[in-house]
């Protein structure tokens, strides 16, 4: 297990390019030379990229939780208000 778990960091900082260029080198030899470590890293990098839409979309839904609080809430009038001004025509 120590080994795959090594192996997902190693992909890990080739993807976020976080490796240093001696390393990446080695790791772009790996990949020519082990196609199972080459799908191992497409595989990593489809996982990546959900996570990044998912903690995207979480944020988005975040956001528009706090304006619906805040700006729709009668309760937050008074800063509502303020925002307007500031933010108004002038």
């Amino acid at each position: 297990m120590r080994t795959s778990l090594n192996e997902i960091k190693a992909i890990d900082d080739h993807l976020l390019k976080l490796s240093p260029p001696d390393e990446a080198l080695l790791f772009e030899a790996k990949l020519i030379i082990n196609p199972a470590l080459r799908e191992e890293v497409i595989l990593q990098k489809q996982t990546l990229g959900l996570v990044v839409c998912y903690g995207r979309n979480a944020l988005k839904t975040e956001i528009e939780a706090v304006h619906q609080k805040l700006f729709c809430q009668p309760e937050h009038s008074r800063f509502r208000q303020k925002i307007m001004r500031l933010f108004g025509k002038r």
